[in-house]
């Protein structure tokens, strides 16, 4: 991102690889705790709350940074977290692509290149759940020619804090 301008103004962001030293400091330290106060941000980095507030505003309206609560689904009383490697027939990667975003269920879904041409991670309440997801709903979207299904028994680390290239 580059910011060009003058800092309290409305500077146009130009692709990340212009975040300058201000930038990667609200971007580690909201990684590091998304509840920090402007006030602290700015402290911190040595310029105004007004700075922060700009700045922070900018990085979210060019989609640089989107801050969000992540909840520990095992927490919340899911007890099946299951990852799925589709593979699909020549042109319904779209269309499968559309139909799994839409699922509640899924809360992520990549196109792939490799053994696979989708990656989906299911939060399922249980083992019937993710039965029901398998041989029900999955086969109605159509287009999927074959599936690997992977459960996770314990999360040892989750991590979405990423340097600025």
């Amino acid at each position: 991102m580059t910011v060009t301008g003058n800092e309290e103004s409305s500077p146009v962001l130009q692709g990340p690889e212009g975040l300058d030293d201000v930038d990667r400091g609200i971007l580690r330290m909201l990684q590091e705790d998304g509840r920090v106060p402007y006030r602290q941000i700015a402290r911190e980095l040595g310029v105004s709350e007004g700075t922060i507030r700009i700045r922070l505003g900018r990085m979210q309206d060019s989609g640089v940074l989107n801050v969000v609560a992540i909840a520990d689904p095992f927490r919340l009383g899911y007890r099946v977290l299951a990852f799925l490697l589709l593979r699909v027939e020549p042109g319904q990667q779209d269309h499968v692509v559309e139909a799994l975003t839409g699922w509640r269920e899924a809360t992520y879904v990549s196109s792939c290149i490799g053994r696979a041409d989708i990656y989906v991670q299911l939060v399922c309440r249980d083992n019937d759940h993710l039965h029901e997801l398998l041989h029900q709903r999955l086969p109605d979207i159509g287009g999927v020619r074959e599936y690997e299904t992977f459960m996770e028994l314990k999360m040892h680390k989750v991590s979405y804090e990423y340097s600025p290239a």
